[in-house]
């Protein structure tokens, strides 16, 4: 199998990291809870390119929500980094073991979301001194979130091979 070029790598990351920045000013109103979508391409990227592109997207891509907070949030940024490589890495070594992809994606994001979920924590309550109920809020919809991503992201795999388009060579 072919490596992505690093060309197409880059690009990818590039456009990734501004579409989740592009999410991250919108919100999605679900009755009193609203949901963002900027988790969206973080996980595509590690699905599709691996943990490497997952973690950056991850990382450059949170920057906008981070700051445009009412009270801006830089730990986001590592949150997401975090989610994003966590994602992809564990995909990377799961995804051979059902034959279905959605399992090993959902599997995944779960995973990325047990580590993620602590580190969330530990910043909102303590380093950002947010209520614990308001954290444990946030928390819960961040898994609703993680969880649309992966479904979103298996759609767009199950129609488009990422992997395939990332390592044509120009001719």
């Amino acid at each position: 199998m072919n490596r992505p070029t690093r060309t197409r790598f880059v690009a990818f990351v590039a456009a990734m990291s501004a579409l989740s920045n592009i999410l991250g000013l919108l919100v999605v109103p679900v009755g009193s809870v609203t949901l963002h979508l900027i988790q969206l391409p973080m996980v595509f990227s590690g699905f599709a390119a691996g943990s490497l592109a997952g973690g950056l997207v991850g990382f450059f891509g949170a920057f906008v929500m981070a700051f445009t907070l009412a009270k801006p949030n830089p730990y986001l940024i590592p949150g997401n980094a975090i989610l994003g490589f966590v994602a992809g890495l564990s995909y990377s070594k799961i995804r051979r073991l059902s034959a279905k992809p959605i399992f090993p994606q959902i599997v995944s994001v779960l995973l990325a979301y047990a580590i993620q979920m602590p580190y969330t924590y530990v910043t909102d309550v303590y380093l950002m001194g947010m209520p614990q109920p308001v954290v444990v809020g946030i928390i819960s919809v961040l898994l609703v979130e993680d969880l649309i991503s992966a479904l979103v992201s298996h759609v767009i795999l199950y129609r488009v091979d990422v992997h395939a388009l990332l390592s044509q060579r120009s001719q």
